[in-house]
């Protein structure tokens, strides 16, 4: 009688990993459908994806994006030191993004100002709570 118990636990243990693996293939397949609808910048590092932080610009094959870079520079943060709170990226993908702000500093300051807007936002309606 145990046995049948454990057997029985053992096939609802692997429906629930069966339902987790097609979980994680959803989301590559939907990872891959995003990262081939990106639109190349003129930095090879930086590309844009409507699916991706509506379109904003971020470093490929990541979901950082160069607000995020700048931002970092902005607490003091060196390219070097950024890699450590950022380990997934290369030094020359952090230049690269950083390159792309001077080439843009419109653009990229547009995005910082709606960030810090909707962060006001959103701690304007939970003090309110």
């Amino acid at each position: 009688m145990a046995e049948v118990v454990a057997v029985e636990k053992i096939y609802v243990e692997l429906g629930s990993i069966r339902e987790e693996l097609l979980a994680v293939r959803r989301q590559l397949a939907q990872f891959i459908e995003s990262n081939q609808r990106q639109e190349s910048t003129e930095h090879p590092h930086i590309v844009r994806s409507p699916k991706m932080h509506r379109g904003e610009p971020a470093i490929r094959g990541s979901s950082i994006t160069v607000r995020t870079i700048v931002e970092h520079t902005r607490l003091g943060e060196s390219p070097e030191r950024i890699l450590e709170a950022l380990p997934s990226l290369s030094l020359a993908q952090v230049h690269d993004a950083l390159g792309y702000y001077y080439d843009h500093p419109g653009e990229i300051e547009s995005y910082i100002r709606e960030n810090q807007e909707a962060l006001w936002q959103m701690n304007r309606k939970s003090a309110s709570s």
